[in-house]
């Protein structure tokens, strides 16, 4: 056993189970992430709604186990098509008739509104369901050990089904006319619209496709963990986080490789933190990326004035002269 004692660091053995579980959490975030950054990114709505389209996914799997004795893949199927159909009617109920009304205060609007459907819905899950995690029952989970490393089959195949779902979403959006639908009205709605593509089914699909993507990692976080009504509260800040660094309109392994990064640097950060400790790492280094973009804005803004009367006064001289 090799021992590291560089800031504090006993044991290498340590680092690399960290590294292995950041890993694991950050996929999880990457693809929430990618889901937030798709519906940001093309219909500029701030769905924090993902939230509740990420709970519903898994607590109602558990939920059809557990009172009507479903099997486990009929009830992934049924949390997945709830979270994906909550998804959509976010968008054709609530976000695009207050967009139609709201005009230039429509992603404030969008986000008070969003922020009311998820209290409304974690409330009505605990007062019909309570609040007790439940477990979602599925196929047995095995324990991978790699010579020191210990990694559940679970939290490998979260990670193999975030990497092949946002590949595939990449695929799709770069090498398909479809793709390029959802690319050309991320762009320019309006041009795209002039030229015939259906921005309203466009919105729609994508949200269908966000509200997978959160249901997918749900699904793995009930396996792992529990299902609860607010469980999707803490993962969409993370995939806000996520989105933010990567830019919305990255592509979806961009943004999965941030997530990831994000996640190791939560979790190797308990090497020198509590584990509640650790995640407002991420939230500042967050702070300090909008702080130095804002400072840079500004130092732009003021670089530009500086130049304009330069400019006024070149322009003058000539006329003066005449």
């Amino acid at each position: 056993m090799i021992h590291a004692t560089f800031l504090g660091i006993d044991s290498s053995r340590e680092v690399m189970q960290l590294l292995v579980n950041g890993i694991v959490n950050g996929a999880g975030y990457g693809l929430l992430g990618a889901a937030f950054a798709l519906v940001l990114g093309t219909t500029a709505r701030f769905h924090f709604a993902l939230s509740l389209n990420y709970t519903l996914a898994a607590f109602l799997a558990a939920v059809v186990v557990k009172d009507a004795g479903l099997p486990f893949g009929l009830a992934v199927l049924i949390g997945l098509l709830v979270g994906i159909v909550s998804s959509v009617l976010c968008e054709a109920v609530v976000y695009r008739p207050l967009a139609g009304r709201a005009g230039a205060s429509t992603l404030l609007s969008v986000f008070v509104a969003s922020l009311g459907i998820v209290i409304a819905g974690q409330n009505f899950l605990q007062l019909v369901w309570g609040s007790t995690p439940l477990p979602l029952p599925g196929p047995s989970e095995s324990t991978i050990r790699i010579s020191s490393v210990v990694v559940s089959s679970f939290a490998v195949g979260l990670v193999v089904a975030a990497v092949a779902l946002c590949a595939a979403l990449q695929f799709t959006l770069r090498r398909t006319g479809f793709g390029r639908q959802i690319l050309a009205v991320r762009v320019n709605p309006l041009m795209a619209s002039a030229v015939g593509v259906d921005v309203g089914r466009i919105f729609l699909v994508v949200f269908a496709i966000g509200g997978l993507l959160a249901g997918v990692a749900a699904i793995f976080q009930g396996l792992r963990f529990s299902a609860t009504p607010t469980m999707g509260t803490t993962p969409v800040f993370y995939a806000l986080v996520v989105a933010f660094f990567a830019g919305p309109a990255r592509g979806p392994l961009f943004v999965l490789a941030t997530g990831i990064a994000i996640g190791i640097i939560e979790s190797e950060s308990t090497l020198w933190l509590t584990a509640k400790l650790s995640s407002l790492v991420v939230f500042g280094l967050l702070l300090l990326y909008l702080s130095q973009t804002e400072l840079r804005n500004m130092l732009d803004r003021a670089s530009r004035r500086r130049r304009r009367p330069a400019r006024a006064t070149a322009v003058a001289d000539p006329a003066s002269t005449r």
